[in-house]
């Protein structure tokens, strides 16, 4: 080999080591450790977390569209209705359960039938929160439960005689203290005081009863043998002193 080409040997090994432990290693440590790993920590908890704390409502509006689409025609109530009664045992041991509570016999053999409000409270409320579009399924629900569940509570044959026979039941249960307004054949006006779903909560600017509205409705429908809409117009939840509701007999 010749003097020439030793030298171009020797410089082409000393820049294939540069390029394995000097500026191209420094560059390759400077991609592992240096600006990308500090880019990579901003993706993590830095300029893009921020950005993606600024996606997060559009998350949450991207769920209520969802949400917003669902209905509740005759048809979808008719199949609640039917996928309720093909679970018979459900309705009958709740019915069962309120016939313990009634007699004052324990649901449960060691903690009793009593418990706190906050777990119910906390849970609905924030749900209502995020997606007030749930208010309606609640309400929904709720009435499918006041069907076929507590109906049986009810008394009377008109719209008046079955608002003073169920004032009393809201402070039996210990959920509220319930006072009627008024009432006539058409249309009824309720107050609840000290309601168990939203008494000391904040006024978040919601009215979000939407579980008594529902059971109320399903309860004075089916005792009245026409459909009856419950509508909450004040709400503690809501900056009111109290829950009220209003119940309209539904012309058919």
């Amino acid at each position: 080999m010749s003097g020439r080409d030793e030298a171009l040997s020797e410089k082409e090994a000393l820049s294939g080591k540069e390029a394995l432990s000097g500026k191209e290693a420094l560059s390759d440590k400077e991609v592992l450790s240096g600006k990308e790993m500090l880019s990579d920590k901003d993706v993590l908890s830095g300029k893009e977390t921020l950005s993606d704390k600024e996606a997060l409502p559009d998350k949450i509006a991207e769920v209520r569209s969802r949400l917003a689409g669902l209905t509740f025609d005759e048809e979808t109530v008719q199949a609640m209705r039917e996928k309720i009664a093909a679970h018979p045992e459900l309705s009958k041991a709740f019915g069962e359960a309120y016939g313990k509570y009634g007699r004052g016999e324990s649901i449960r053999p060691t903690l009793g039938n009593e418990m706190q409000i906050f777990y119910m409270r906390e849970r609905q409320t924030l749900s209502f929160l995020l997606f007030p579009e749930l208010l309606k399924l609640e309400y929904e629900v709720a009435r499918m439960i006041g069907e076929s569940v507590m109906a049986d509570q009810m008394g009377g044959y008109t719209l008046p005689e079955i608002m003073a026979h169920n004032e009393p039941i809201a402070a039996r249960d210990k959920y509220a203290i319930e006072e009627v307004v008024e009432a006539d054949e058409r249309h009824a006006v309720y107050r609840h005081y000290e309601c168990a779903d939203c008494y000391g909560v904040p006024n978040i600017g919601m009215k979000i009863c939407a579980y008594e509205a529902g059971t109320a409705a399903g309860c004075f429908s089916a005792a009245l043998g026409k459909r009856c809409e419950v509508t909450e117009t004040k709400c503690c939840a809501n900056g009111d002193p109290y829950c009220e509701f209003l119940v309209t007999v539904v012309e058919e």
